[in-house]
């Protein structure tokens, strides 16, 4: 009997519309997203300049995820879903939650960014602290301090955000959450646009007019406006009415249990952080590191956000749902249905990532991205997409600690493993140079999140009371690495030269991967599906 089977019927296919709808939605998005991040590699390409642009620009992020994501992200979903189900009974208005929210977080974050936009000069001298030489140091010591005072305020825009995204998922309404990037893709591109125009051809520096500085500054903050402004403007048409409030915590139901929870997972969140501080002080160690990092994350997140994400967040709502009637046993099967339907898109795609990405990478460089720039950047998504599977996992055990209203498991899981990936991160990254330190970086990233979802997955089939390791692992596994293994003998001994051979061999290799793949794996004429041996001698055949 299959998983969605015993999830039960409703519930499954529920799920697997709405996963369905936003993976397409997010499919859409990650493809114009791609743009952005091109254009920023061709714009300002894997120079000094593109460093401190993309480590200043992710300064918000950093900050955001360590003071406030834990208490506005998933662990705000259960809280609605409660309020929104039992609302009818007068258990208390999921309004009146989400504005006390938004309000006690934009009274501490004010501060906050006030201080960060003082401190800007020290935040500058944090992040190029790995820069060698000293006259481009203080080159972008200068440039970061200006950019830094416009990007630190989108802490508060990224506080709104997260409010209206919780309540969005809550109502069960995925999509439009999907597609809010599109409207941070707009937004920079046409502020980097605006500062080619203004530079000129020719390679960009440090040395840069104030109304280029503008146009960085713009490119970074308008974007996460309209980021924000999709889904505020979504949720304002459902009805929903999002006014700011300053209660005691204690008379909004649904404000207390936030509040236990958020500190714990602000610091489930700040592992996160840690590994992206870490990443960007190693990659600043290499000429255009921090933006081959970047750019890599980003094509690294596009498997999982059309492929995992969406079953993650369809089925939290279920979760919180099972976890608040005390239906562990239901519980548990949702979670095993969402980690199933992960590993069978997310392995082949992760084994391919690790194959092809370094030549796939080298051979889309252009502008001011030189072929050994995009070597840099394929050989970083290489090391991360070996740990796709460990991520999407990560992040479902994770929020389905949320729904059980416990914090403090992964918490601690993300911290400890975080700080074991940074350790590596770092003392690798000392010792290796080039494309290694990328590969370095990668690695660590993908290990750190492997031994945090055998952590947090043990622990949950413990609670659960059943076994939650996935059952089409061994046979997704077997028949990807094989296919995996074949395809890199191929591209060896083809050794394509120029970038028409090279992405038209990788292509076929891949639909033909993608078909015999499927072929393996499917069910026999009972409706089983194959052993791992079994699944792997389909291939010879």
């Amino acid at each position: 009997m299959s998983v969605a089977v015993e999830v039960g019927q409703a519930p499954a296919a529920r799920m697997g519309r709405a996963a369905r709808a936003m993976g397409a939605a997010t499919a859409v998005s990650r493809f114009l997203g791609f743009g952005r991040v091109l254009v920023i590699a061709a714009v300002l390409g894997t120079t000094d300049l593109g460093n401190t642009f993309s480590a200043s620009n992710s300064v918000s992020n950093v900050l955001f995820d360590l003071l406030a994501a834990g208490a506005l992200s998933a662990v705000l979903v259960p809280a609605f879903v409660d309020l929104l189900e039992r609302r009818s009974a007068g258990s208390g208005d999921p309004e009146d939650l989400a504005g006390a929210l938004l309000g006690w977080s934009l009274l501490v974050l004010g501060p906050v960014c006030v201080a960060g936009v003082l401190a800007a000069p020290a935040l500058a001298r944090l992040l190029t602290t790995g820069t060698a030489d000293p006259v481009v140091a203080a080159g972008q010591r200068h440039l970061a301090t200006f950019l830094l005072r416009l990007f630190v305020p989108q802490v508060l825009l990224y506080a709104v955000g997260a409010v209206t995204t919780a309540v969005l998922h809550a109502k069960r309404h995925f999509t439009v959450t999907a597609v809010a990037p599109i409207g941070n893709t707009v937004l920079m591109v046409m502020a980097l646009g605006t500062f080619r125009v203004l530079h000129g051809p020719g390679r960009p520096g440090l040395d840069l007019t104030l109304a280029e500085r503008l146009a960085l500054g713009a490119a970074g903050t308008l974007g996460v406006a309209a980021f924000v402004a999709i889904p505020a403007v979504a949720l304002w048409r459902t009805g929903f009415r999002l006014r700011l409030r300053l209660p005691r915590p204690g008379a909004v139901p649904g404000l207390g249990r936030a509040a236990r929870l958020s500190g714990w997972a602000g610091v489930q969140h700040a592992g996160t952080a840690v590994l992206l501080a870490a990443a960007l002080l190693v990659g600043m160690g290499v000429s255009g590191g921090v933006v081959a990092y970047q750019v890599a994350f980003a094509f690294f997140l596009v498997p999982y956000a059309v492929l995992a994400l969406p079953l993650v967040t369809a089925v939290l709502p279920e979760l919180a749902g099972e976890a608040g009637r005390g239906d562990l046993p239901a519980f548990g099967r949702s979670l095993r249905w969402a980690l199933d339907g992960m590993v069978g898109f997310v392995v082949p795609v992760s084994v391919a990532g690790v194959v092809f990405a370094p030549r796939v990478m080298s051979a889309l460089a252009f502008g001011q991205t030189s072929q050994g720039g995009g070597r840099l950047i394929g050989v970083g998504l290489a090391a991360l997409a070996a740990g796709l599977l460990p991520y999407g996992a990560f992040l479902l055990f994770v929020r389905a600690h949320y729904a059980l209203g416990e914090g403090r498991a992964p918490a601690l899981a993300a911290l400890g493993s975080a700080g074991l990936g940074a350790v590596l991160m770092a003392a690798g990254g000392a010792l290796a140079h080039g494309d290694a330190k990328l590969a370095v970086m990668g690695a660590a990233h993908s290990l750190a999140y492997l031994i945090g979802a055998v952590v947090l997955g043990a622990g949950l089939a413990r609670r659960t009371g059943q076994r939650l390791a996935p059952a089409r692992l061994g046979r997704a596994l077997g028949v990807s690495v094989t296919l995996g293994a074949g395809s890199a003998a191929v591209l060896r001994w083809a050794d394509p030269a120029g970038r028409a051979a090279t992405l038209g061999l990788v292509a076929l290799l891949g639909a033909a991967c993608a078909a015999v793949y499927l072929a393996a794996l499917a069910p026999d004429r009972n409706g089983d599906e194959p052993s791992p041996d079994v699944a792997v001698a389909r291939i010879s055949r």
